[in-house]
């Protein structure tokens, strides 16, 4: 383009941004692949190690392939896609053999305590944390040639040794806590070793708090945290959770689906500074809208942290704008240690400073207008035509398994290992590479786990029924439950696609519903309450992927059942772009019988318990995935 509209003009290119912050031993292949195509373009200079150049004939064709789409962006998973191939393939011409350095003897205990939370060695941390305070305390009392044994020191001067242990906390524990935040913000560390070296903290404190005097409390502030009312996901919230208290901040965590009349009460109760708002669905996420309402409405002037998948900064900022400015703070918090780094500025002495910043900056804020295109897209129709409907074994019946009756070795035999491993378990970033063959040892460690402990509690329910379209709507029937219409909405892109448009005037069609039950709930919220944050953090990518599984064997079942191919027709989840409306969640529950399937619905229509999955079964075999 530039050379088509700026005649005479050269171009350059600083070729690493590119790929800045993808695992580096895919590095060398996107450089190469985008420097190759942007030389056929035109580029006349470009800045580059030419050493990290590997010239495109010398490339593998399927390497080219993953670069290749995602640099012209030619499916959603190209990114994922690329990411797993690089961490199960080592494509570098040299590797990274640095190993952990071993812990020397001759380091003072500041530098162990620190040394052993960074790199997540927890065996052996109290004792250099009693050693830590005990060497502060002996400078204190300025007779550093003291023999004492340190616990018995430590008793001997109580006032004394609670500042010695407030030093600890402040000058060695927490700056480690945050160089581990540093260097996962900058894709260094993989989330588990997060959580890893956040159960170390969590051992030193508990260690360290033995000798702080609790009426004086060495608290930096106390947050209300929750996850709003209608949501029953909390991984992200408990996450928060972990990363405040492990860095001096007290957390009354009132759990999952709160009422907002509650988090008022308790922020009254407790004289909070700050309440912590976390949402997954956008339908949620209003719930946070609603509070900010209610706490303008109450004057709380309290700082509100929001975070969440579903939530972005203009999101927050319109909020936090609408009638007038809130202003004690509506803050957007894409990570938790983003949520940390606002609240240490809230606590800070440049804390008025940091608000007035952030009133301006709302005050200026200015949403893009986006321009409709006015079409009537209820009179369009797509050129799906529909089919003669397969048999069904039968109509109108519900089918229940049992946990006994479902063979989870067999049900993993669908599990889908790069989104737990990049998804669900957060295995990326520069130590991803290292860490393929582990992330399998770890699965099959977590896969015998479960059956010998019986974590899961599997049900899965499903049931065929006749249906007919009509428009926009697909009108179910149900000789018991009466006709049962769902409405599901038309894409605005190019084929104008509907879920309805894959059914006929005489059809069949199945809905599944699948769980992993709430034995798992139980268990992940033991875990957190023994800081066991890492186990925790893996059984719930886990369950969360076992649950997608679950569905996909299901579904293959009645694709059996139906005695079409295995691949033929597609299944459709709630809150996803085909039909987004999770409300319709009721409808389902109207027409099978849950009953003894350990699952319910909340009143925002989401499943509980969260490793749940409900579809409708489309058996069309022209059926594809679309946005609206």
């Amino acid at each position: 383009m530039v050379k088509k509209q700026i005649k005479g003009c050269f171009t350059t290119l600083g070729l690493s941004n590119i790929s800045f912050g993808l695992p580096t031993n895919a590095r060398k292949i996107i450089n190469s692949v985008f420097l190759h195509h942007a030389l056929r373009a035109g580029l006349d200079t470009v800045i580059i190690n030419a050493k990290d150049i590997i010239p495109i004939g010398e490339i593998q064709t399927e390497q080219i392939k993953l670069a290749e789409d995602l640099i012209f962006n030619r499916h959603p998973n190209a990114l994922s896609e690329l990411i797993y191939y690089f961490d199960k393939t080592n494509v570098t011409i040299t590797k990274n053999t640095s190993k952990l350095e071993e812990m020397n003897k001759d380091w003072d205990f500041d530098t162990r305590c620190y040394y052993r939370i960074v790199n997540r060695i927890k065996d052996g941390i109290e004792e250099d944390v009693v050693g830590s305070i005990a060497n502060k305390l002996e400078k204190k009392l300025m007779n550093s040639s003291e023999n004492n044994e340190n616990k018995t020191l430590l008793k001997q001067y109580p006032e004394l040794s609670h500042e010695a242990a407030v030093e600890t906390l402040n000058e060695v524990l927490l700056p480690a806590m945050k160089e581990v935040g540093d260097k996962f913000g900058a894709g260094e560390l993989i989330l588990p070793f997060v959580l890893k070296s956040a159960e170390c903290m969590k051992s030193a404190v508990s260690e360290l708090e033995k000798y702080l005097i609790k009426k004086q409390g060495v608290s930096k502030g106390k947050l209300v945290l929750c996850t709003v009312y209608g949501d029953v996901h909390d991984i992200g919230k408990n996450l928060v959770k972990t990363i405040f208290s492990n860095n001096g901040y007290t957390v009354y965590d009132l759990g999952k689906q709160v009422p907002i009349q509650q988090i008022v009460d308790k922020i009254k109760e407790v004289k909070a500074d700050a309440v912590g708002l976390s949402a997954l669905l956008v339908s949620t996420s209003k719930q946070m809208q609603y509070f900010v309402e209610k706490a303008k409405e109450l004057n709380l002037n309290i700082p509100t942290l929001c975070g969440g998948a579903a939530i972005n900064s203009n999101y927050i900022n319109r909020m936090a704008k609408a009638d007038y400015v809130y202003r004690a703070g509506v803050f957007y918090c894409k990570t938790a240690f983003d949520g940390l780094n606002i609240m240490n500025k809230l606590r800070s002495p440049q804390r008025d400073k940091f608000i007035q910043e952030w009133n301006n900056k709302i005050n200026q804020f200015e949403e893009k207008k986006i321009v409709e295109i006015k079409t009537n897209i209820d009179t369009i129709v797509s050129k799906v035509k529909p089919i003669n409907p397969p048999m069904v074994p039968h109509v109108d019946t519900t089918v229940k398994l049992t946990p006994s009756e479902i063979n989870l070795d067999e049900v993993w035999k669908y599990l889908n290992k790069k989104s737990l491993f990049v998804l669900s378990w957060g295995i990326r970033g520069k130590t991803a590479s290292k860490m393929i063959s582990e992330s399998e040892q770890l699965l099959e460690k977590w896969k015998r786990k479960v059956i010998d402990e019986g974590l899961f509690s599997s049900s899965i329910v499903y049931s065929y029924f006749k249906c007919h379209k009509q428009d926009n709507k697909l009108v179910v029937e149900s000789e018991k439950r009466g006709d049962v219409v769902f409405e599901f909405p038309r894409s605005t892109k190019s084929k104008h696609l509907c879920i309805t448009d894959y059914f006929g005037k005489q059809d069949i069609v199945a809905f599944q519903v699948v769980t992993v039950g709430e034995k798992t709930a139980s268990k992940i919220e033991e875990l957190n309450s023994n800081n066991d944050y890492t186990d925790a953090y893996y059984l719930h990518g886990l369950a969360v992927e076992t649950a997608e599984a679950l569905a996909e064997w299901v579904h293959n079942r009645i694709r059996s059942e139906l005695k079409i191919e295995n691949n033929r027709g597609l299944r459709y989840s709630w809150g996803y772009p085909s039909c987004p409306d999770i409300m319709q969640h009721f409808l389902v529950w109207k027409l099978i019988d849950t009953t003894g399937a350990g699952m319910s619905l909340t009143s925002a229509g989401q499943i509980i318990p969260e490793y749940s999955t409900a579809a409708i079964v489309v058996h069309h075999p022209d059926a594809e995935y679309f946005l609206l």
